[in-house]
């Protein structure tokens, strides 16, 4: 297998190919690539908008008893 990865500057692109592909029946397929870069996070405050969307619920005063919760009968 061969793979090149081209940024072509016209509507005609040449390759070239291995010599041992000479002779034999090859297969060529145009792909275009999408990169996305990972979004970096520019600040704190920015993390505050994105979520600030979301309701909050006050855990203050939530107890969680581990008994009560396993207790099946």
């Amino acid at each position: 297998m061969y793979t090149k990865t081209i940024t072509p500057e016209t509507t005609s692109v040449t390759i070239e190919l291995p010599a041992d592909f000479v002779g034999k029946n090859i297969k060529v397929t145009a792909v275009v690539e999408r990169r996305k870069k990972p979004r970096r996070v520019q600040s704190l405050e920015e993390i505050r908008e994105r979520y600030s969307k979301f309701r909050k619920a006050d855990l203050s005063q939530f107890k969680f008893d581990r008994d009560e919760a396993n207790d099946f009968d």
